[in-house]
């Protein structure tokens, strides 16, 4: 991690170099050019990291050398992110202000000339030491991983599965007979993905089924509420007598739970009459590992001969042999590549599987290592958000953006790339792709703590010890640890605050160097006027509280990229947050967000709606309680952001006296629209890819304007959206790349049409679901079978 650390310390420099500007008569007038030295020498220090890191290995003087790099970078930034701001905001203060505070401001100046001192003297030492130790720069620095985006990607969300054909056949014959059937083994055998192919193909045979992962720290009520809630156990019964009312339930249904990753005795204890020992899963033979490895890649030729020794080297560990492969991919077809990586796994025989899973992290450009090993704060067994976790990255500094590519879509091919190498589990994929939701193997998720303990790149409160407090960039707490005096002694990055009763300090706007805010607070919450201090923020999330005052510097904060506000008002402090947002009309606020890419507010109609005019690079729009005027200003011809990628209106139900209009959005893919009437059909654009409409009461003209959207892949029409009795979808070229149909609750709509032979609509068409349409009668026989599958 030194490299990266390194890496962060270039970037920030540079950053620093170029936004400073201290007066030629100040006490730091010589602070732009060390800055600029500090940068020189870092940058010397990293293009020698790649033979640092090959010598350690045989020489434990250099690997202490990488420490200490390690360690200067990570004090060079405290030390940046420390001084800077309370000079920069000196600078920035008026004459008086300035004259006032000048006796603290030259004693900030004389401690920072101090630490700069001392850092000069610990680079000219590491620099001596890499001479006497023989470190050569081999390699220009590099500080950004570039992706190139048309770069494709083997998605296997539906699991391979290979030499299980008659575990299969035996464990459905086990399901038939027993009353619970275990698959034990060591990690990585593939126990899951086997597991959760067979619960998906038998699941519907059974009366009910449900599927959750139990973990290393067992949470006995969580797993039998979750159950309950999968089984349908009604809510009042799960309130009161849970277990009895569980097992009560379970006694009259043919039911199939399927109970992931237990670890311990106590869950045993407490689920036994669930779990029977009685298969054991073993590692695969030579030949089915080589068909594993040869599904994922398939090599040829010389390829083929160094493929089966690296296979040979995995020892039947599948996971082993997926990760092993996802590398291998990412070097192409390259015998130099492919035999790079057979020398490198070695010749030990212990633990393979521990010896890959490091030699895949270890392979990582620089980039990406610190966006793996941040995997390593969260709980085993989450489910990430991409959106969210992207947002984390970014807020860190670990994505840039790249030339006119923003740090979102840089985040995006990241993130793409951990799941090129088998490194992340994909559960959901949205549109053309991209990854919305994936879970980390249990071995790759003690992967990232470990070596993310081992750099102090991250720590876990049941590890921290206090003597090793100081060094930690990153604290997770897990599991709801006791956190004792002596671990809480330390330079913290970051905190995540989640309670019932929370207040926030006015003294929150002093962490200058905060660039991400997440709240969770089932309490009225009242965000301080010192928020707007808060320079580097770049997140607000408030999306899971009761906000209640909201102060208006907010709309002033110049690098706030994503808001997030008032998901959980209603009554009386729903007011009181409307009148929070009027002072916007009151005040005549000039709004200045020239950063934000996200906004999202629960009650639309306090904004005035001139004020969207002010977010040109606006790419997420989510309003509640719109507003006509609000409609009509998004329905402009000149679009307010021509960014915007995702947008969503919704209201109590209104009728637009025009047409709805967004056709000027050239780039909108995803359009949810909820309680806005139109007289005529919405005029929408060719970049649609997802369209969801509620409560519109669209007339039959409307599908010919949804029908020729030609890149629509999700088309979703509920609570009398669509009011006309016969839905036309015929035609050749009618939703050339629809695959999901939906329609909930139209209670006018008595037919369905989808056209015979070449004038057949929705060639594509691979899910239909159709719910609560007591009208409809006349339904084609394929769409009968698709949903039927489904």
């Amino acid at each position: 991690m030194a490299d990266f650390a390194i890496s962060a310390v270039i970037r920030k420099a540079v950053d620093i170099a170029g936004d400073l500007i201290v007066e030629e008569s100040s006490r730091l007038h010589w602070l732009p050019e060390d800055i600029r030295w500090l940068e020189r020498q870092m940058r010397h220090i990293q293009a020698c990291m790649d033979d640092a890191e090959a010598k350690k290995i045989t020489n434990p003087q250099v690997a202490t050398l990488i420490k200490d790099i390690r360690e200067l970078a990570y004090d060079v930034e405290d030390i940046f992110d420390t001084f800077l701001p309370e000079i920069k905001s000196h600078s920035a203060s008026g004459l008086l202000k300035r004259t006032i505070n000048i006796l603290p401001y030259n004693r900030i100046c004389s401690k920072f000339s101090r630490e700069i001192e001392k850092i000069k003297r610990r680079v000219q030492g590491i620099d001596e030491a890499r001479r006497n130790f023989g470190v050569e720069d081999i390699t220009a620095g590099v500080d950004q991983y570039n992706v190139d985006p048309r770069t494709t990607t083997l998605h296997f969300d539906d699991p391979i599965i290979v030499g299980f054909d008659q575990d299969i056949q035996y464990l459905m014959s086990k399901l038939e007979r027993d009353r619970f059937v275990s698959i034990v083994g060591m990690p990585g055998l593939g126990k899951t993905t086997f597991a959760k192919k067979v619960f998906k193909a038998i699941k519907d045979g059974f009366d009910c089924s449900a599927s959750v992962s139990v973990s290393q720290q067992v949470n006995i009520k969580g797993l039998l509420e979750d159950i309950a809630t999968q089984i349908g156990l009604e809510k009042a019964k799960q309130e009161k007598n849970l277990e009895v009312n569980l097992y009560s339930f379970l006694q009259r249904k043919r039911y199939l739970l399927f109970l992931d990753d237990v670890w311990h005795t106590e869950a045993w204890d407490r689920l036994k009459e669930y779990f029977p020992v009685d298969s054991e899963s073993e590692p695969f033979d030579y030949p089915t590992s080589w068909e594993l490895f040869s599904k994922l890649i398939m090599p040829s030729g010389e390829l083929e001969n160094i493929g089966k020794q690296i296979v040979e080297k995995c020892a039947g560990v599948p996971l082993a042999i997926v990760v092993i492969a996802g590398m291998l991919r990412e070097r192409g077809m390259n015998e130099s590549g492919w035999d790079d990586v057979l020398k490198s796994i070695g010749q030990d025989a212990s633990d393979k599987c521990s010896q890959i899973l490091g030699l895949s992290y270890m392979d990582l450009p620089i980039a990406l290592k610190p966006c793996f090993l941040y995997l390593g704060n969260f709980p085993e067994d989450y489910e990430f958000s991409a959106s969210r976790l992207i947002r984390l990255w970014i807020a860190e500094k670990f994505v840039q953006g790249v030339g006119a590519r923003e740090p979102e879509d840089v985040g995006e091919d990241y993130l793409s790339k951990l799941d090129a190498r088998n490194l992340i589990q994909v559960v959901n994929r949205g549109h053309g792709g991209r990854v919305k939701k994936f879970r980390v193997h249990d071995l790759l998720q003690n992967l990232c703590v470990n070596m993310g303990r081992e750099t102090d790149f991250l720590e876990t409160v049941d590890h921290l010890q206090s003597s090793s407090a100081d060094r930690v960039r990153r604290f997770s707490i897990h599991h709801n640890s006791i956190v004792g005096d002596d671990a809480l002694n330390f330079n913290m990055r970051k905190i995540q605050i989640a309670s019932e009763d929370l207040y926030l300090p006015t003294e929150i706007g002093s962490l200058s160097c905060l660039n991400y805010l997440e709240l969770n607070s089932e309490w009225f919450l009242v965000i301080p006027w010192s928020i707007q201090n808060l320079i580097n923020l770049q997140t607000l999330d408030l999306r899971k509280c009761f906000v209640v005052k909201l102060p208006i510097g907010i709309w002033k904060m110049q690098r706030l990229r994503h808001l997030y506000l008032g998901c959980y008002i209603n009554g009386a402090h729903k007011c009181e947050f409307y009148y929070c947002l009027m002072q916007l009309w009151h005040r005549q606020v000039q709004v200045s967000l020239p950063n934000i890419q996200t906004l999202a507010i629960e009650i639309g109609f306090g904004l005035p709606p001139c004020m969207l005019l002010k977010f040109a690079n606006l790419r997420k729009l989510w309003l509640g309680e719109v507003t006509p005027e609000i409609m009509e200003v998004l329905c402009r011809q000149e679009p307010i952001s021509k960014k915007l990628e995702a947008l969503h209106c919704s209201s109590n139900g209104f009728c637009m006296s025009t047409t709805v209009s967004l056709a000027q959005y050239s780039r909108l893919m995803k359009l949810k629209i909820n309680g806005v009437y139109a007289p005529q059909p919405f005029e929408l654009p060719h970049s649609l890819i997802k369209v969801t409409l509620n409560k519109t009461n669209l007339v039959g003209d409307s599908m010919e304007t949804l029908k020729n959207l030609p890149k629509l892949m999700i088309l979703e029409l509920n609570f009398d959206s669509f009011n006309g009795s016969i839905m036309d979808c015929s035609g050749a070229d009618s939703f050339p790349k629809l695959e999901v149909l939906q329609l909930y609750f139209l209670v006018n709509l008595e037919e369905l049409v989808e056209g015979e032979g070449e004038d057949r609509g929705m060639p594509k068409l691979r899910q239909v679901d159709i719910k609560a349409c007591c009208k409809l009668r006349n339904i084609p026989q394929r769409l009968q079978l698709l949903q039927m599958t489904n």
